[in-house]
């Protein structure tokens, strides 16, 4: 009996090595080899992806670009005098951002500027759910937890199901872990999508941190300030439906809020962009092409437009910034 003990445990520790080595193969969310992803389809963790790859490339960038998926579309390399890298990842938050930035600091990376998109995803996402997220666990997590990380993307269970649900049949995209470590945008420009619009829904986690939210970007202004780093904090368009939605979720009091940890950049509203969906993919993202136009104000200098589009936003005229708002609703 004890030899028959010994030899199923033998067989399924054998069998648990094998699932284990499978998973470690296949790797669906790239996280097993961050210097070497493949495209199979599975969202990467970008978080974990792009800051194991900053830490490896000290020196390439002078520049980063924060924030949710939303601003996954701006090509912060075209930004004039700066080596920008754009660092979104699907459902980032302030708290994340500020995580990273320490971390960054900390190993001697200290970037010349700083960009930090907002927007209603910011303040009602909750991070402590990204933990166990296999696509949003942070990098600081998956560090200081390892076994966290091993359990969570060694399961077998979690691979078979990427593999039979996308990976087989994906047709992949040329140049993409390319335009991954030298870009770090998930569109390219003339990006076509077949989202229908007469059936929009906007996307808007279930939580309301906005005190939290507003801690974290006090926590970034201080941190940009102590070492000698330039912030500028924008906010998101939003495709109309989207942003209704957001006035709904305490969207104006975020603002308000904002305006007294921080000066900002607003791109919210009912502006002509926000109501023409040739500037949006679906209901949550806009285009590369737009994304231009905000590189353009916040480092061109252009012009605010008469609705709000582009305004500067300070604690003295945030007030003024709302009324404008709600008077487009």
């Amino acid at each position: 009996m004890k030899k028959f003990l010994t030899r199923v445990l033998c067989y399924l520790l054998g069998f648990g090595l094998l699932l284990a080595g499978t998973s470690a193969a296949i790797d669906p969310f790239n996280v097993l080899h961050p210097l070497s992803i493949r495209d199979n389809g599975v969202e990467p963790n970008k978080n974990y992806i792009k800051m194991t790859w900053l830490l490896h490339e000290p020196d390439r960038f002078d520049a980063l670009l924060f924030g949710s998926s939303r601003v996954g579309s701006i090509h912060a390399e075209n930004i004039p005098g700066l080596r920008c890298y754009n660092m979104s990842y699907s459902g980032g938050v302030p708290a994340e951002h500020l995580a990273n930035l320490r971390t960054l600091i900390a190993a001697g990376i200290v970037p010349r500027r700083v960009f930090i998109g907002l927007d209603s995803i910011s303040y009602t996402e909750d991070p402590a759910l990204h933990r166990d997220q296999p696509i949003r666990m942070p990098y600081e997590t998956a560090k200081a937890e390892p076994l966290l990380f091993w359990r969570t993307y060694l399961n077998p269970d979690l691979t078979r199901d990427s593999v039979f649900d996308v990976m087989l049949g994906h047709k992949k995209t040329p140049g993409f872990a390319e335009n991954f470590y030298a870009y770090g945008w998930d569109h390219d420009y003339g990006y076509v999508s077949a989202y229908d619009f007469s059936r929009a829904v906007p996307i808007i986690p279930g939580g309301m941190m906005i005190p939290q939210t507003l801690e974290s970007i006090a926590g970034i202004v201080r941190l940009c300030r102590d070492n000698g780093i330039e912030l500028t904090i924008f906010i998101n368009p939003m495709y109309e439906v989207t942003y209704r939605a957001s006035v709904e979720r305490n969207f104006f009091l975020f603002l308000k809020g904002l305006a007294q940890v921080t000066d900002f950049y607003n791109f919210s509203g009912c502006s002509s962009y926000a109501r023409d969906s040739s500037w949006f993919f679906d209901a949550s993202h806009y285009t590369a092409e737009l994304g231009d136009i905000l590189l353009a104000r916040m480092c061109g200098g252009e012009s605010a437009s008469d609705d709000g589009f582009g305004m500067y936003v300070t604690s003295e005229n945030v007030d003024e910034l709302i009324a404008l708002l709600e008077s487009q609703l």
